[in-house]
């Protein structure tokens, strides 16, 4: 089954089922900024903490974070591994079908608006890079930035630990998703809205060619000329994507005591590209999104829906009459089957540091800014929202979301799931690039050759064909490929863990291309039973490639190899083998180290 298809199933029973898991393994979820004052944002994160805190740890902690500060010393870290079961970059990839990297995407900067200064953005984001083999992006090799509200270097903003874990998501996604991609991270000088304002404009100004903004404050109708001005001064930029989170606090911010009840600047902009929030989950290499039930969404007060948006087939059915419906596509937010992220600023007030599990549409902005440069930005198109619609309901680009709601609204669609276009997702999530960039859908690709013909898993193969720019899938046989695509005429692929001999496979919008002859892996672990097992427990290992000096671990512990033989090995479970994928380790040809594609647990 190719991802497109894999992707198509709806398993909400999954995203419910990690929701009840989180909270019965002692997480519950926080909000990390508090309620925006009047003309002011407040930064859209979430994250899981443990519940309930305990006031003698986090009084413990505030105080040697304080101590910490004072003698200038660096921040002790709490967690120094991410959380097992959250989305990685390679989840994020596999879900929305994207490649790490195209021929075009080194040509784009990505830039993230926030508020205050994170003085250990960089030193996190290559923490981040190292865990999970990212390639590296520093300010010495030209990947990194970070510039004032003003577009300089220097003087910075003052240090706040809210907003450096929102720094800590805006960055780390929008490299995850795009690896080729520059980063810009610009601070504004406090959370009002004109700093923020004059912050996007610094990101034009220093060439960025999408910026997300992870930040969000109820719109106020008796402020309307101040919001409506702010839009056109610093957020209407035709021909650079602007992308702006919807909110965490459901539709019209019910969710949030205290907030109003309204839609939520800057996403209410039609400007922008207002993203909205799901759930994700994924079973059996099937991945589903439904509505996350704090996605923000709404009808504004204040700006009229754009003509792209009001034309779309659905809109009526939000209740939003002429005005602008938020949002107009969506992904993952829900913190429960949040995205780990490494943070190692302290807030001051205890909370634990470094690897942390963070939700909110402040993930989902810098993801859905990033895919835009996956596919090479804008386009020339004035005000890229707009190559979104066209897609609607076509089935190969776009997830339709058709399950959730976020609130009550009378049965409209303002605040849940429908065919087509709705509120909370807009016109869906992402499946692939072709929504980003309408050309894209249109290219038929085919495939001519690849070499090697024959190598072990986790090795690259060179796919030549033509129509490759759109190829949102490389499979080997039934298992999902990660590539990059290299040009229009070559892709670069892994051969994925656990493959056998196969056909190659590209898929893109609504065509796909196989290749005539099979790949044949050399050194690869197809199967193991039993899945599960106690230490002491034989495990017997199906695959190719095995000789005499194979080596067994089970999450990295060794194990005894009792028999041996060219496609089969039988070993026991070693004392304190840990959860996770059967590692095979050849010391004589074939060299190297093959994993399984699915996990043992002990």
């Amino acid at each position: 089954m190719r991802p497109l298809m894999r992707v198509a199933a709806t398993l909400v029973a999954v995203a419910l089922a990690l929701a009840m898991a989180a909270a019965a393994s002692g997480y519950s979820v926080e909000r990390v900024c508090g309620t925006p004052r009047p003309g002011a944002a407040s930064c859209a994160a979430m994250r899981l903490v443990s519940a309930p805190p305990a006031p003698a740890e986090l009084q413990a902690g505030a105080a040697t974070q304080a101590g910490e500060a004072l003698s200038g010393a660096g921040p002790a870290v709490t967690d120094t591994s991410p959380f097992a079961g959250y989305l990685t970059p390679q989840d994020l990839h596999a879900a929305y079908a994207l490649p790490s990297e195209t021929a075009s995407s080194a040509t784009q900067t990505v830039a993230v608006i926030d508020a205050f200064d994170d003085p250990t953005a960089e030193a996190d984001l290559g923490v981040y890079d190292e865990q999970f083999g990212l390639p590296a992006c520093t300010s010495a090799n030209g990947c990194f930035r970070k510039l004032d509200e003003q577009g300089s270097a220097s003087p910075l903003p003052p240090e706040n630990g809210e907003w450096a874990g929102e720094i800590s998501i805006d960055v780390q996604m929008a490299h995850a998703i795009c690896q080729s991609c520059h980063v810009l991270l610009v601070e504004a000088d406090s959370e009002g809205f004109a700093d923020l304002g004059d912050a996007v404009d610094a990101a034009v100004n220093a060439g960025a060619t999408e910026i997300s903004n992870s930040y969000v404050g109820p719109e106020e109708p008796a402020m309307a000329s101040f919001f409506a001005e702010l839009a056109a001064s610093s957020y209407d930029h035709p021909g650079v994507v602007v992308t702006a989170s919807s909110g965490d606090c459901g539709y019209l911010n019910e969710a949030c005591a205290g907030w109003p009840a309204a839609a939520n600047f800057p996403a209410d902009s039609p400007d922008v590209v207002a993203v909205g929030g799901t759930s994700l989950a994924e079973k059996k290499n099937a991945w589903s999104s439904s509505v996350w039930d704090e996605a923000g969404s709404g009808c504004s007060q204040i700006f009229t829906a754009p003509e792209w948006q009001s034309a779309v087939a659905g809109f009526s059915a939000t209740g939003c009459g002429s005005m602008r419906s938020v949002a107009d596509v969506a992904a993952v937010a829900d913190p429960n089957t949040g995205v780990d992220v490494y943070d190692s600023t302290p807030e001051g007030n205890g909370e634990p540091t470094g690897w942390t599990v963070f939700g909110g549409t402040s993930v989902s902005s810098p993801i859905i800014a990033a895919e835009f440069a996956l596919a090479g930005g804008s386009g020339g198109v004035a005000y890229p929202a707009a190559t979104l619609y066209p897609h609607v309901g076509e089935g190969s680009s776009l997830y339709d979301v058709l399950t959730g709601s976020n609130g009550s609204c009378g049965g409209a669609s303002a605040c849940q799931a429908a065919v087509g276009f709705d509120g909370p997702t807009g016109v869906g999530s992402p499946l692939g690039l072709g929504a980003f960039v309408m050309e894209a859908a249109e290219e038929v690709p085919k495939l001519d050759s690849f070499t090697p013909s024959s190598g072990i898993t986790g090795s690259a193969v060179q796919i030549e064909g033509t129509g490759l720019g759109a190829v949102s899938a490389v499979d080997f046989g039934t298992l999902a490929a990660r590539f990059r695509v290299i040009s229009s005429t070559r892709i670069e692929a892994t051969v994925p863990n656990g493959a056998s001999a196969a056909k190659i496979s590209l898929s893109s919008a609504g065509a796909s291309t196989t290749s005539k002859h099979k790949f044949k892996p050399t050194f690869s672990v197809t199967a193991f039973t039993p899945a599960a097992g106690a230490p002491g427990t034989d495990v017997t290992i199906k695959g190719v490639g095995f000789n005499s000096s194979s080596r067994v671990s089970f999450g990295g512990v060794p194990a005894t190899v009792e028999k041996s033989a060219a496609k089969k090995l039988k070993v026991i479970v070693p004392a304190g083998a840990l959860a996770g994928a059967i590692d095979v380790g050849n010391s004589s040809a074939p060299l190297g180290t093959v994993s399984s594609a699915n996990s043992f647990t002990p």
